[in-house]
């Protein structure tokens, strides 16, 4: 179901990043290829291409990447081209997303923005429609 498709997609020589289990990084991340997270991150994750919050993982901070599957706890603001939330994850902040999966159970708290570009211009050509009335 996930936008991922097993460990595989890890082995094509990518550059690839963990925050291990017990481990505990503060600061800002600026990661040009995939982050993983098992222990606790906080600070922010710039400009990722993929971020996995394992199910012991947390972020306390704002996340920007192109696909972010969450099985853990993210504490911030999310913004991804795809985000996919499991059963027994949890995100308190805003998501702004394209694409957006959430299994049941998956909790959310705060506002989600899901859409493209184009479905940004939409609204905007509506709303200067309604205003020059």
């Amino acid at each position: 179901m996930g936008f991922l498709k097993k460990d595989s997609d890890f082995s094509s020589g990518e550059h690839f990043s963990v925050v291990s289990a017990e481990c505990y990084f503060q600061g800002t991340l600026s990661v040009q290829g995939s982050l993983r997270v098992d222990g606790t991150l906080e600070g922010s994750v710039d400009n990722a291409r993929h971020v996995i919050v394992g199910t012991d993982g947390k972020i306390v901070g704002d996340v920007t990447a192109e696909i972010i599957v969450c099985g853990g706890v993210i504490e911030g603001n999310v913004c991804a081209d795809m985000l996919e939330i499991s059963s027994a994850a949890s995100i308190k902040g805003d998501i702004r997303a394209k694409k957006m999966i959430v299994e049941e159970g998956g909790r959310i708290d705060g506002q989600c923005t899901i859409g493209g570009a184009e479905d940004d211009e939409a609204e905007t050509d509506e709303e200067n429609e309604e205003e020059s009335k």
